[in-house]
């Protein structure tokens, strides 16, 4: 008769002999998978180390290439925009040295370029106190967007002509201008004789920031012809609203060519990084703006700088095109001119 005891052996010798057999099964094919585990890590090594010297070897070809870029860069530029004069409007928040590396690119290639006109946040207007102080300072009315319409049309057509010495900078509430300071199309005005320079009213009541130069650099600007440089970016306090927008329609309603350039930033993160020209969306997506406007969507770069500068000397001829290399570009630079 079979008892407990048989069964509690039996049970034993089962176990016992599963045990020998992994124990002794594991020991070769462990072996086994070691040896190929070895093999594979050994390939893994050898092929890590051909990547490390192929991007080693690409990373020093960038630099030297990149090297080239920034020494050949004067080159390119030199005498392109000889005696042309260029308005650099900049909107606050765009890195500082992108706009000053710009600046210098501007007159390396012989561009008159008194000093930079940055757009303060006071033209959010985002209260009514701000809609107020920027209709006093130039005498218009209306609601806050017409009001900052009229505004940038009179900036517009004070940048096409130079005011006369004996113009006032500090309206009264009623003054206006007149197509020698700038003409609102698009609000009313109050009649006076009062001349306003729109630069000097916008920089007093806060609107305006002039840098890299003074408000007196501007006395006698233009002296030819103005082509007018808007620069925005992904970094801008006006990113996400029609800001950029509003300015390039004004400058072009006053019939001054105009170029729109972008300092693009992917930020911290790659993953929520913005895409390439996103800052030029509103322009770009406007079917009148993008027909009368170049763009560069890479000015961080030298090759946006160097874009900049051909895009402003193509422009005054009438050819316009979007450079850069986001998706709205189609191609880095202004064609040859000289091929055509």
């Amino acid at each position: 008769m079979i008892n407990f005891r048989f069964h509690l052996v039996s049970l034993v010798a089962v176990f016992l002999s599963l045990g020998l057999g992994i124990l002794v099964g594991s020991t070769v094919i462990d072996q086994g998978i070691v040896n190929r585990l070895d093999s594979e890590i050994n390939h893994v090594k050898k092929e890590n180390s051909k990547v490390e010297a192929a991007n080693k070897a690409l990373t020093e070809q960038n630099k030297q290439l990149q090297q080239y870029i920034d020494d050949a860069a004067p080159f390119v530029g030199d005498g392109r925009l000889d005696a042309q004069s260029i308005a650099v409007v900049a909107e606050r928040g765009v890195n500082g040295s992108v706009v000053k590396q710009t600046e210098a690119a501007l007159r390396a290639a012989g561009a008159d370029v008194p000093a930079v006109l940055r757009l303060e946040n006071s033209w959010q207007l985002d209260n009514d106190s701000r809609v107020q102080s920027l209709q006093s300072a130039l005498g218009v009315q209306g609601t806050a967007s017409q009001t900052r319409d009229a505004a940038l049309d009179l900036l517009a057509r004070r940048l096409v002509k130079a005011p006369k010495s004996t113009t006032s900078t500090t309206p009264p509430s009623s003054a206006t201008t007149d197509q020698e300071t700038g003409a609102s199309g698009n609000t009313a005005t109050s009649p006076s004789t009062a001349k306003v320079d729109a630069l000097g009213a916008l920089e007093k009541a806060g609107f305006l920031s002039i840098i890299d130069g003074d408000a007196s650099s501007f006395d006698a600007f233009p002296t030819n012809a103005t082509d007018v440089l808007v620069i925005t970016g992904d970094d801008s306090d006006f990113a996400g609203s029609d800001l950029t927008a509003a300015v390039v329609r004004a400058m072009t309603k006053a019939k001054l060519p105009t170029v729109v350039a972008a300092a693009y930033d992917e930020g911290s993160n790659p993953a929520t990084a913005p895409q390439r020209g996103a800052a030029l969306s509103s322009v770009l997506d406007d079917q009148v703006l993008s027909r009368v406007t170049s763009t560069v969507d890479d000015l961080e770069l030298m090759q946006g700088r160097v874009a900049t500068v051909l895009a402003l000397e193509t422009i005054a001829s009438g050819t316009t095109g979007h450079y850069g290399y986001g998706s709205g570009a189609s191609a880095p630079l202004p064609p040859d001119r000289s091929s055509g």
